[in-house]
């Protein structure tokens, strides 16, 4: 495995530096401002999940259980509405300043949220930290993408990727630790120091040398996109509560549908749009979009819901199950870092997508046939294997995707791309989710063991119950959960379908600031 250190990203600073002056990278020690970024994606990401542990603590002391789902969503829907304004004003006004304005605003709503009063305040600066943390989620890559070449950007996005796929699976355990600790109001204000030395470290950046876009902002594109996502989102939330009211659900699945069409008619018609239309004309970014679909809705539902069918399954406490999860982010570390540097001495990269999907599909149809029972190393051993093949193409997707379109709308393109992951993470979680939970709803009411539904669905409970029933409730999880993986093997397989047909272009080796 071949990993970028800061002491090879600066000796890439150092070569650049002894470029010409119209380098727009002259004079940058890259090795600095990657470590930067590294922070910065850490921060962004551990935020998606960090407050889910704190959530019960959070409840009891505000008293808010009924706007409880709000702590969470808001963060996400701000986030997810943000990414496509942070690429238009990155190709507008350049990366550098907009990335330091989108830190600075994350960091004063962290410390916001942990002076927060009620459940409101609460979600109002998670809000608030959302749409800071959309650019550190967006930034990043397309700031890579300033600084090197496309043949040489998988290696850096690669440890950028393992730094997200960390973080997703310890900022559930850290928030918990914090709050058992030192109080549920420091899962927000640890963000402080890292923040600041993040700032500090990612000041060189004022050094890049921007060429800037032209035209204003796409306001009727931003008018248009916030109404569409948030209807769509709370269409497939409300889809998934058996207690929705009739004809609400139905009723914002077509709002959604007409203000979607709106959207994209809007944006075609723009000169200036936030998601480029112009992109899907160009069959490497379709293929990129797609796939970022597939692994959106694909891998996050995995790390959404297994640790809670494990946990229940094989009646193990909160933090095994949360463990178990750390197979499929070693993988994903090994073969991000390993596929970026053999993308970067070959210049090829369509093998990636392919062999991952393929593996994938295999390993969710493997997950969909375990008998009940199955020890959990070889559980295990599936999910190291999982992460492997998503891991292995992640990144190369908006390597190919920025590589297709000028660099002039890098930064829409690389929103674009997130903006689209985060709807398939978001409508893939909650379908996925809904149908478990339906499954399991009705293997609970129709259960055979005598016992209450109540009791089934309580992990203390379950786990001082006699072995014999423990085998009977495993039984009941197995049958309601491991047939979604059936569902996740057809989205890879959608994968293996978009893989084929993708057209692998040369890596330019130069990095072109303007056409």
């Amino acid at each position: 495995m071949s990993k970028t250190t800061p002491s090879d990203a600066q000796s890439v600073g150092s070569r650049l530096e002894q470029q010409a002056s119209g380098n727009p990278a002259a004079g940058i020690r890259i090795g600095r401002v990657y470590a930067a970024l590294l922070i910065i994606v850490l921060l962004g990401a551990l935020d998606h999940t960090i407050v889910a542990t704190a959530l019960p603590t959070v409840v009891g002391e505000l008293d808010g259980a009924n706007h409880m789902a709000w702590v969470i969503t808001a963060y996400a829907l701000a986030m997810t509405v943000a990414m496509p304004v942070y690429g238009r004003l990155g190709d507008r006004f350049g990366r550098p300043a907009l990335m330091m304005v989108a830190l600075a605003i994350f960091l004063v709503a962290s410390v916001l949220c942990g002076f927060a009063q009620d459940m409101f305040q609460l979600s109002l600066y998670r809000a608030i930290q959302g749409l800071g943390g959309a650019g550190t989620a967006v930034l990043p890559a397309a700031i890579i993408a300033d600084l090197v070449p496309p043949r040489q950007r998988p290696k850096y996005l690669g440890p950028l990727g393992s730094v997200f796929g960390i973080a997703t699976v310890v900022s559930p355990l850290l928030g918990g630790a914090i709050t058992d600790t030192v109080g549920w109001r420091w899962v927000f204000w640890i963000n402080l120091p890292l923040g600041l030395l993040a700032l500090a470290m990612a000041f060189s950046l004022r050094k890049l040398h921007v060429v800037r876009g032209t035209g204003g902002m796409d306001w009727a594109g931003i008018m248009t996109m916030i109404p569409f996502t948030c209807t769509l989102v709370g269409a497939v939330a409300l889809s998934t509560e058996s207690d929705a009211p009739a004809g609400v659900v139905p009723g914002l699945y077509l709002a959604a549908a007409v203000l979607g069409v709106i959207f994209v008619a809007v944006e075609i018609r723009s000169k200036h749009a936030l998601i480029p239309m112009h992109m899907f004309k160009s069959w490497p970014v379709v293929n990129a979009a797609g796939l970022g679909l597939v692994i959106g809705a694909g891998l996050f539902s995995v790390v959404a819901y297994l640790p809670s069918y494990v946990q229940m399954a094989h009646s193990t406490s909160a933090s095994v199950a949360g463990m178990i999860l750390l197979p499929l982010v070693l993988g994903m570390m090994l073969s991000s870092n390993l596929s970026g540097w053999i993308v970067t001495r070959t210049g090829r990269y369509k093998v990636f997508p392919l062999a991952g999907s393929a593996l994938a599909t295999a390993v969710a149809l493997c997950l969909r046939f375990l008998p009940p029972g199955t020890p959990l190393p070889v559980v295990g051993v599936l999910l190291a294997l999982l992460g492997l093949a998503v891991g292995s193409f992640m990144q190369l997707t908006v390597v190919a995707a920025q590589n297709a379109m000028p660099h002039s709308v890098v930064g829409g393109v690389t929103a674009s791309l997130g903006y689209l992951r985060e709807l398939g993470v978001t409508v893939g979680t909650a379908a996925l989710g809904g149908l478990f939970a339906a499954s399991l709803a009705q293997a609970t009411a129709n259960n055979s063991l005598g016992l209450p539904a109540t009791t089934l669905t309580d992990p203390h409970l379950v786990q001082e119950l006699p072995d014999a029933l423990q085998a009977g409730v495993a039984d009941i999880y197995s049958g309601a959960f491991l047939p979604t993986f059936a569902v996740l093997a057809g989205i890879f397989a959608v994968g293996v379908l978009l893989s084929v047909f993708m057209p692998e272009q040369r890596l330019s080796e130069k990095t072109t600031h303007a056409e």
